[in-house]
């Protein structure tokens, strides 16, 4: 029975051994944490401003009336739209076909008659919707003007009958709705997107880098100089070796809330602090899934393999961009075993919606049990795994000497 003393001692002994290792190999260093990081910042210049600006889309004005121009001058004057002139249907649709344009807007022959006669008449508009953020965006955008332009028709028409302007005005508000975009007011797909592509990128690099540390004592035959650096303690091991790497991720992790919530300008309706422990959780509980992970896998190359099935595919099940609710129960059942999916629910709960503590008690217990059961198996798996292999090399002595080979001749 060790004494607490002497399995720190362990602990810190393996720790710097860690550290050695790691300044012994850049590669490794620029592989686990050099590119997530730089990964991050592609996606966050890649979203740029976060809004849709002058995206082009054909202007087609069939009538080509006072009426049918005053509109076209109206949807021009959309942020997202930079009008793109042509004459005919047939032309605009080839434009179309040829990815030059995103979408067409079409006026009909007889706008202006049918607009003025009372029957109505309505603009057509062409999306492509394979490109869904954008057209997305666009066909938002339209909508919303060509709503207010026909409250503004409805109240000229019933100026027109004598009901005076207050009778018009109750008329046209009969039906009215508020829009409140929570923590997003501003429709911003920097703050959309990059609230959960940026954490997606930052605990797959976590994973690669926790399952990578655990697997290099494998295919380097170093696992007996690794245990007994400490002193045979598995759990001294493994705290020793992974302590290093989860503190680096823990401040990459800070850097992420500052870029997010700093530079981005998106300060937290709730506590930066119960955002940032829910985040710490979630990295812990993929180094626990690491440690189980290299503990059941056979060899060291299928353990890469099923850490990237594991975490690489994670983020669209994680309810962003579709509700969980709307997923098969399979799918569901397998997205509540991710830890992304409680930490991009815990972050919507501080950052959006202000929530307290007691209210992320079902955050924090899943990815307390997501923590906690994969060190349960894992840990004693690996363990037995791992000192039977050390046992191996002990009772192979031509495997030794062609270690021994390989380490001089490296």
């Amino acid at each position: 029975m060790r004494s607490p003393i002497a399995w720190l001692n362990a602990v810190t002994r393996t720790t710097f051994r860690e550290i050695k290792c790691l300044v012994k190999n850049p590669g490794e260093v620029l592989v686990t944490f050099v590119f997530p990081l730089v990964w991050m910042l592609v996606v966050w210049g890649l979203l740029g401003k976060g809004v849709i600006e002058q995206v082009p889309v054909a202007m087609v004005d069939n009538d080509n009336t006072s009426v049918s121009r005053q509109v076209a001058l109206e949807l021009s004057s959309i942020r997202a739209i930079k009008p793109v002139v042509i004459n005919t249907q047939a032309e605009a649709l080839e434009e179309l076909k040829k990815g030059t344009v995103y979408g067409i807007i079409s006026i009909p022959f007889g706008y202006m008659k049918d607009t003025l006669s009372g029957r109505g008449s309505s603009i057509s508009v062409y999306l492509d919707e394979n490109r869904y953020a954008v057209a997305g965006g666009i066909q938002g955008d339209i909508s919303g003007l060509m709503s207010a332009l026909k409250l503004q028709q409805t109240a000229k028409s019933s100026l027109a009958t004598g009901i005076g302007p207050a009778g018009a005005r109750r008329l046209v508000e009969v039906v009215h709705s508020d829009f409140y975009a929570l923590g997003n007011m501003g429709m911003n797909f920097n703050a959309f997107l990059g609230s959960n592509l940026i954490p997606g990128v930052l605990f797959l690099g976590s994973m690669f880098c926790f399952v990578t540390a655990i697997i290099r004592e494998d295919y380097r035959n170093s696992i007996k100089d690794w245990l007994d650096n400490a002193d045979n303690s598995m759990t001294a091991a493994l705290v020793g070796k992974l302590a290093p790497h989860y503190f680096i991720y823990s401040l990459i992790i800070l850097w992420y809330l500052a870029l997010f919530a700093g530079q981005g300008g998106w300060a937290p309706s709730g506590s930066l602090f119960v955002w940032f422990a829910s985040a710490l959780m979630c990295l812990a509980a993929f180094l626990g899934a690491a440690i189980l992970i290299c503990a059941i896998a056979p060899t060291w190359r299928f353990a890469l393999v099923v850490a990237s099935g594991y975490a690489a595919p994670a983020l669209p099940f994680t309810g962003f961009s579709i509700p969980t609710d709307s997923m098969s129960p399979v799918v569901q059942f397998f997205a509540e075993l991710l830890p992304l999916t409680w930490f991009i629910r815990g972050q919507s709960q501080q950052w959006v919606m202000g929530a307290n503590v007691l209210d992320m008690g079902e955050i924090f217990s899943s990815l307390g049990l997501l923590i906690i059961i994969p060190l349960i198996f894992g840990i004693p798996l690996l363990k037995r795994k791992y000192f039977r292999k050390e046992k191996n090399l002990k009772a192979d002595p031509v495997s030794l000497l062609s270690i021994f080979n390989k380490k001089r001749s490296s």
